[in-house]
Parts: C-alpha cells; structure tokens; sequence
C-alpha cells in the first residue's frame, strides 16, 4: 500500500510539473504537505531552494544517502533538461555508514543510467550532497581502502558511459533526493522506476 502512495505523489508532482510551467515545487515540503509547496516562482522566497537543470541535451541524476538510528537508505532522481523525472530509485542499503551509502547511491545511479540504454545518448550529471563523497569522487588519492570495490565499479561505469560529470549540490538543490532517501529508510527493498 505505502508503495502506491509513494506512486501516486511521484505521478501527481510530475502531472504538476508538466502542466504548470511557472509553478514552482519545494521536493521537501511536497511529500509532507503538498498545497504547501508551491511557489509561484520569480516572486519567492525559496527560490534558492529549486532544483536547476542541466544544459539542453543534459540529463542530471541527483543522488543522497543517509543513516538514521541505525537505518540506512539510498535515494536518486534522473531528470531531463525540461525537468521531467525519468528515473527514481529509493531504499535500503547494505552500507552502514552515509558516506558509503552515498558512494553506494553514485553507483546504483549509474547503473539506472546504462539500464536505460541512453549511454552516447546524453552527458550525464550526477550531483552528491556530500563535500567528503565529492572529494573522494574528484582525488583518488583521499579515497578509503574500505571502499576500493565501490570505487572500482564506479569508475568501469564511468569508462563505458563516456561522457559524466560530478558536481557538489548544497541540500537544498538536492531535496527530491533527499525526500527519496527518507522514505526508502522506512522499505524493505530497492524501489526503482
């Protein structure tokens, strides 16, 4: 039952979305209360709290993870250049500590990616919360040996993806995934769609 509800907000934000360019959405607010969450856009005062697209022929993949009272949990969103939602994945992880667990949720967004079979297709933008994970993903030398598996998988993803970028989100651009990690603390199993 909780996975239909979580269904029918993705579905009711992205029908927003589409038909109503000038409204803006606050992700967070949204899976709480979502009348709250509008925005008329240029006249408000979240405005640094929207997500920003990527340039035209661009998909970005926003990625999270988080660790609360001993739960764990991974989250992303795949969307276009017209920001229209192409791709979630929401759930547990095996890592028990948020760093891992992000780093986790950067290689599961790859792999959602070349699922999709849109490799050569667009250049890929993956955005992490982190400061550490953004690092690690930027200088190999300050990468944990504990984490040289997922490191690995990452980079053979990368080589046959071709064109990816990394950049660092504050948490308020990276809300969609964060509400995705949220819930996906509280499933037995990974969501994706």
């Amino acid at each position: 039952m909780s996975s239909l509800v979580f269904l029918s907000k993705i579905r009711a934000l992205m029908w927003i979305r589409a038909v109503y360019d000038e409204l803006k959405v606050n992700e967070k607010i949204w899976w709480v209360y979502p009348i709250r969450s509008w925005s008329g856009g240029k006249k408000s005062r979240l405005r640094g709290y929207f997500w920003c697209p990527p340039c035209f022929g661009g998909v970005k993949f926003n990625v999270s993870g988080m660790e609360s009272e001993g739960e764990v949990g991974c989250g992303g969103v795949l969307r276009n250049s017209e920001e229209v939602v192409r791709a979630v994945f929401s759930g547990p992880s095996a890592a028990r500590e948020s760093s891992a667990v992000e780093m986790g949720a950067v290689c599961l967004a790859l792999e959602v990616f070349q699922e999709m079979g849109w490799m050569g297709s667009y250049s890929l933008i993956i955005e992490v919360g982190s400061s550490e994970v953004f690092c690690w993903i930027e200088d190999k030398g300050s990468r944990l040996w504990s984490l040289v598996s997922i490191f690995k998988g990452i980079e053979a993803r990368v080589s046959s993806i071709g064109n990816v970028s990394f950049s660092k989100v504050d948490k308020q651009g990276n809300t969609m995934a964060f509400a995705l990690v949220s819930t996906g603390l509280k499933r037995q199993t990974m969501f994706k769609a």
